[in-house]
């Protein structure tokens, strides 16, 4: 049974994967690994996330808290990267609270992701991301293949090269559609909406550095229903009822890292650059091909 590609949740992501597109059959996107997949990002500013390191380090460093509430934390807080320990338990509103206010103040980033199976990549993307404007001009490799990808002021586009294909919503093309699909996956805006939508707990696990930067080690465990239902995607029947999210977040409360493991795949996302300008503009005329 083909396995479908999660979605990730944004920055935190942000992005968050809780579904991902079918690929039967051919097309002119990335169809979905045989083995499940989840999505995985490199922080080191387009760097593999498989070569970063996540380094513990102690809450009793010198340095200032990522909020005036970590002020209150006590000496008890360890830091962890196991998956299963949801941490010290943290309001999950305020969570989220914080995740859309460093989206506000910083809207634009630079995303890695990656899907490892079986420690296998399965998958792999990065580019530039607007997740105000719900703008984005991705590369994805997977099976062998090299895709490109672009979301500009609501238009769609994917890269058949030469050329790029515009992607419009009412196609009857299957192919057509499937890119579609696969361009709003990608979208960590999308991602991170669903992940906010579905957050009901969340946990603190302690201060780790990522790709040089001190961040703050949190859990969110997501309602898998409730982050379909902003996707307006249907749940999938092997979805499980919830999934724990790993996330951190440096002393701007922007999204570094989020992870999570579904079905035997890893999926990592990685954000870096955050708030610098990036240029994302839709293909010229000379450079459309026709839509199918």
């Amino acid at each position: 049974m083909r396995t479908r590609l999660p979605a990730i949740a944004a920055t935190a992501g942000l992005a968050l994967a809780l579904t991902a597109c079918s690929g039967e059959g051919a097309g002119p996107g990335p169809t979905a690994p045989e083995s499940a997949a989840s999505t995985a990002g490199g922080e080191g500013g387009g760097q593999p996330p498989s070569s970063e390191k996540t380094t513990p380090t102690s809450s009793s460093e010198g340095e200032e808290p990522t909020s005036a509430s970590e002020g209150s934390e006590t000496s008890s807080e360890s830091s962890s990267s196991t998956p299963t320990d949801t941490g010290k338990p943290f309001d999950p509103e305020e969570f989220t609270d914080r995740l859309q206010a460093a989206l506000a103040d910083s809207p634009t980033a630079h995303i890695s992701l990656e899907i490892e199976v079986d420690g296998n990549v399965a998958m792999s993307a990065e580019g530039d991301q607007d997740l105000v404007a719900g703008s984005l001009d991705m590369d994805v490799e997977m099976a062998d293949q090299q895709l490109g990808y672009r979301l500009v002021d609501g238009d769609y586009y994917f890269e058949q090269p030469p050329k790029w294909v515009p992607v419009t919503r009412d196609s009857d093309n299957t192919a057509v559609r499937q890119a579609l699909d696969q361009i709003q996956v990608l979208s960590m805006r999308n991602q991170f909406d669903a992940f906010v939508a579905g957050v009901e707990d969340a946990g603190v696990k302690g201060h780790e550095e990522v790709g040089g930067v001190r961040t703050r080690h949190y859990t969110a465990t997501v309602d898998t229903t409730r982050s379909m239902a902003e996707l307006e995607v249907d749940k999938d029947e092997g979805m499980p009822d919830a999934i724990v999210y790993d996330v951190w977040l440096d002393q701007q409360d922007r999204i570094r890292r989020i992870s999570f493991e579904l079905n035997g795949a890893t999926t990592t996302v990685n954000a870096t650059s955050w708030g610098e300008p990036v240029d994302i503009e839709a293909p010229t005329e000379s450079e459309l091909a026709e839509s199918p």
